[in-house]
């Protein structure tokens, strides 16, 4: 069963990656130009938590093809972490341990991080094992240290996934105090949610490079949580499952305070909840809704665990078969932000643009891609240089109206997907 929990999952997501031969989304290039710069100059290029660049710079490095390479990548991390949650649920039983796995390879959240958003979906096996250490981890002082390097792991990995931990930690911490619970548990969550408040105030106080930066997306949140128009109550209805989910977990947890596994579901289900809110802004609530990767199976998982053992082989393959049926259109959903025609076309940049040229990419969809194939061809920047260089260019998309261009220009391509455009 470990090795079905691994290999489902690394197999499910190898398997949806490797449909096309290109990275995935509109970040997928973002990450062959940070990987490129890491492992040659020593730096990422753009600021970002650096840990998730190198773990997957052992499967960069090993791939000729560094699309497969960082799709592998992708794939094995997934798999560890769908691993850590069958070990971490199936002190309960073999089938709880892998319902929490089949329910995070299988969710329609998990395969959406997978394909854009690769280092939060890369970091999720730090709140997995988070929640392993809480349940099986019974030295009070392994514990609370092992919870205070997972938290550090998370805040060093993606801001989403550190937020999301750190508030999962904070509730099962408070959880404690107010029910019953050992003190392995109250300790090691205390430990984490301490570790975390640490951390932001030092990313944000002192030496902000630590996070990438990226903690001051946390500040850009609390001051506008409803975005930029103000929230509409339930405008959306398509997060009401996650809402359903949570409250599920907080019952549960409530009706089973006598276990100190019960705080799981609760944090798990209490988080949900906080994070789908309907009247958050919309861009913040897309990404909140796709956390539901780590924290619905916790709660399914425990839901398991109490029923009947000849009924449990039946629920989950129901269990199994409804997230089957939900994941099957995201699959067909996902897809490179270009077709392999447009990355064709992109490659012969070289046949219309001499090297050592400045080339202008306005558009940053469009400039990652020309940056991940030709920047060490080209010097490539989003507005003309001041002074302008000798040889300067322009790349637009068609979309882009072509009585819009520079006086003086000289169109050089109007190709299917791109306008090569002569300034100087």
């Amino acid at each position: 069963m470990m090795s079905a929990a691994f290999l489902v999952s690394f197999i499910t997501v190898l398997v949806v990656l490797l449909r096309y031969p290109i990275m995935y989304g509109i970040d997928g290039p973002y990450y062959l130009i940070q990987m490129r710069h890491l492992l040659v100059e020593g730096v990422l290029k753009y600021p970002d938590p650096p840990l998730t660049y190198y773990m997957m710079a052992p499967f960069y490095l090993l791939f000729p093809d560094k699309n497969v390479g960082l799709k592998v990548a992708v794939a094995f991390y997934g798999g560890l972490t769908s691993l850590i949650l069958f070990t971490a649920f199936r002190r309960f039983c073999d089938l709880g341990g892998l319902t929490a796995s089949l329910t995070f390879t299988l969710s329609p959240f998990t395969l959406r991080l997978a394909e854009d958003f690769i280092k939060n979906y890369v970091s999720l096996i730090f709140p997995a094992i988070l929640i392993y250490i809480l349940l099986n981890v019974r030295d009070l002082r392994r514990a609370a240290i092992y919870s205070s390097i997972a938290a550090l792991a998370s805040a060093l990995s993606h801001v989403l996934t550190f937020g999301v931990l750190a508030l999962l930690s904070l509730v099962i911490f408070i959880s404690s105090l107010i029910g019953r619970s050992d003190n392995v548990v109250k300790y090691a969550s205390a430990s984490a949610a301490m570790t975390s408040m640490i951390i932001l105030a030092v990313s944000l106080l002192i030496f902000p490079q630590i996070t990438g930066y990226d903690s001051f997306k946390l500040l850009s949140f609390l001051n506008q949580p409803f975005g930029d128009g103000g929230g509409l109550m339930f405008r959306r209805i398509d997060f009401i499952g996650s809402i359903l989910m949570g409250f599920a977990g907080i019952i549960y947890g409530l009706t089973h305070r006598s276990k100190p596994e019960s705080l799981i579901p609760i944090a798990s289900g209490t988080s949900l909840i906080l994070l789908n809110l309907p009247i958050i802004g919309r861009s913040w609530l897309f990404r909140f809704n796709l956390m539901g990767s780590i924290l619905v199976p916790p709660i399914i998982a425990s839901m398991m665990n109490e029923v009947e053992e000849a009924s449990r082989p039946a629920v989950l393959t129901a269990i199994v078969g409804l997230m089957f049926m939900i994941m099957l259109p995201t699959i067909f959903a996902l897809k490179p932000s270009i077709t392999m025609k447009d990355y064709l076309e992109l490659q012969r940049i070289v046949d219309y643009v001499p090297p050592g040229s400045t080339i202008v990419v306005p558009d940053t969809r469009l400039r990652y891609w020309v940056e991940a194939l030709h920047e060490g061809t080209y010097d490539i920047v989003r507005r003309p240089p001041h002074p302008p260089p000798q040889k300067l260019y322009l790349i637009i998309g068609r979309h882009h109206p072509a009585r819009g261009l520079p006086p003086r220009s000289k169109l050089i391509l109007e190709g299917d997907y791109i306008r090569i455009v002569k300034l100087r």
